[in-house]
């Protein structure tokens, strides 16, 4: 299902000021392989240690408007969320959005080709809904978070590097 207009600017404005996480790692792999590889959800639980299961979703990349559901845990919380596909510029840029009863985060990947491989960015904006956890969004949780990505894209450079 097609992420509304609306949907789309509401929320844009819940996360406006909103805690940003931005993570960067060069890949000794072509762009194209690497966008392939990260916008394909079957794939996220092999390299992002925050994600548990993903439901809903085929083995390949997926193009605007599609969702999956994922299974993740963050900072000792157990969650899930629908994310829907708003940005898919095959082999540059690719971005999901959520909105559910804890919080709503947006997750967006730029890849540019450097020498035979390239620079991969992941960059997540969050944030909750509970008041206590919100406390949290710009210190505890962006620090958890900053950890997570940082793994998360060391493992994502190992493994394709490895193929």
């Amino acid at each position: 299902m097609l992420m509304t207009k609306l949907a789309q600017r509401n929320l844009i404005l819940k996360l406006e000021a909103a805690p940003v996480v931005t993570s960067a790692i060069t890949i000794a792999r072509p762009a194209a392989e690497v966008f392939e590889f990260v916008s394909t959800p079957a794939y996220w639980s092999r390299w992002h240690p925050a994600t548990r299961l993903v439901h809903d979703a085929p083995e390949r990349p997926l193009v605007l408007g599609e969702t999956l559901l994922e299974h993740f845990s963050v900072a000792g919380r157990r969650l899930k969320a629908r994310w829907t596909v708003c940005v898919c510029e095959p082999h540059k840029r690719w971005a999901i959005a959520t909105d559910t009863p804890h919080g709503v985060a947006r997750i967006s990947y730029q890849i540019s080709a450097e020498g035979t491989g390239c620079r991969f960015e992941r960059k997540l904006q969050f944030r909750s809904k509970f008041w206590l956890w919100r406390l949290l969004d710009s210190n505890l949780t962006r620090w958890v978070l900053e950890h997570q990505s940082d793994r998360a894209l060391r493992r994502l450079k190992a493994l394709l590097e490895a193929r």
